[in-house]
């Protein structure tokens, strides 16, 4: 009988699978909320606007909460695709600018290093809807702001009662 003391050289899974599964590790690694507002916006197709108003938060952290999820597929380390996830977040804000389409113009045009890797966030962005589809899959995301803050307290809640229920029981 002969036994295996290490693992086999290959694993049979395509490299693609090991991908998704690195990105849903990172998308699960992220606060509850980035999770939330990445949802929506990426499984619901909502817009920045729609999400803010429906979970009564300011357009500027719906922004830095969809840069954070974008930012969980890049490279640690690579500043430019850092930069072209911000511009990618940015430019899908009801509250960008003219001036600031100029300003990613000039920035997309400066290098060809930047059109690069605007287009890689592009397919970054495409690559988290596999992901996103795993971690929303019971639709807990669109339950609205309440019901995901009330995790802890309905633990306190029920042992409220419980012990009402004990001491009304006693009485």
């Amino acid at each position: 009988m002969t036994r295996l003391l290490l693992p086999l050289e290959h694993d049979p899974r395509p490299a693609k699978l090991h991908a998704e599964d690195a990105l849903l590790h990172a998308l699960k690694r992220l606060p509850r909320r980035v999770q939330q507002v990445f949802l929506l916006n990426r499984l619901d197709q909502q817009g920045f606007a729609a999400i803010a108003e429906r979970l009564d938060l300011p357009l500027i952290s719906i922004e830095r909460h969809m840069n954070q999820a974008l930012q969980t597929a890049r490279a640690p380390g690579d500043a430019l695709a850092s930069i072209a996830g911000q511009w990618y977040v940015r430019l899908q804000s009801p509250q960008v600018t003219a001036s600031e389409r100029i300003d990613f113009r000039r920035w997309l045009d400066a290098d060809p290093d930047h059109l690069r890797a605007f287009h890689e966030t592009e397919l970054r962005w495409r690559s988290l809807l596999v992901p996103a589809r795993q971690l929303g899959h019971d639709d807990w995301y669109r339950q609205g702001r309440a019901a995901l803050s009330l995790g802890g307290c309905s633990i306190a809640v029920g042992l409220g009662v419980a012990t009402l229920v004990l001491f009304a029981y006693c009485v």
